[in-house]
């Protein structure tokens, strides 16, 4: 649940409540299980799909900035979002003149990926893993040859 860390603190760091009036966490989680081998001892094990709601209590910002930080964010933190992804909704509950609480929700998807490790609690086809991601090797040089 990396996404839903990371734009709870981007949204934090912006001051758009106090630190006690944003709160966010997980309502929903699914797994679609892959186990695909991604070479030097890695393995996809799956996509986690989950969606996250945060919640600005008293908020009295601009409500198109709120929306204006998330959509920038997810632009650059999220680019690959299928189109099966709904939208982000904003439910927004007046309490005042200019005070709302506000209520994001949001679907995110994140690969789940191991990597081998022998001391690892994950047991599949017979090889030990640990959650991480296997370093990917990236050809720097190579050599095309026609006819060979």
């Amino acid at each position: 649940m990396n996404k839903l860390r990371a734009l709870t603190a981007h949204l934090q760091e912006q001051n758009l409540v106090l630190p006690e009036q944003l709160d966010s966490w997980v309502d929903q989680v699914n797994l679609d299980l892959i186990w695909k081998p991604t070479g030097n001892g890695g393995m996809h094990m799956g996509d986690m799909r989950y969606r996250a709601v945060l919640v600005l209590e008293r908020f009295t910002g601009n409500p198109s900035l709120l929306m204006a930080l998330v959509g920038s964010w997810l632009e650059s933190n999220d680019a690959d979002r299928g189109d099966d992804l709904p939208v982000p909704a904003f439910v927004v509950e007046p309490l005042d003149n200019d005070v709302f609480d506000v209520e994001l929700t949001i679907e995110f998807e994140e690969e789940q990926h191991l990597v081998e490790d022998p001391d690892g609690p994950i047991t599949s086809g017979g090889k030990r893993y640990g959650l991480g991601q296997a370093e990917v090797w990236v050809a720097e040089h190579g050599e095309v040859k026609h006819g060979a």
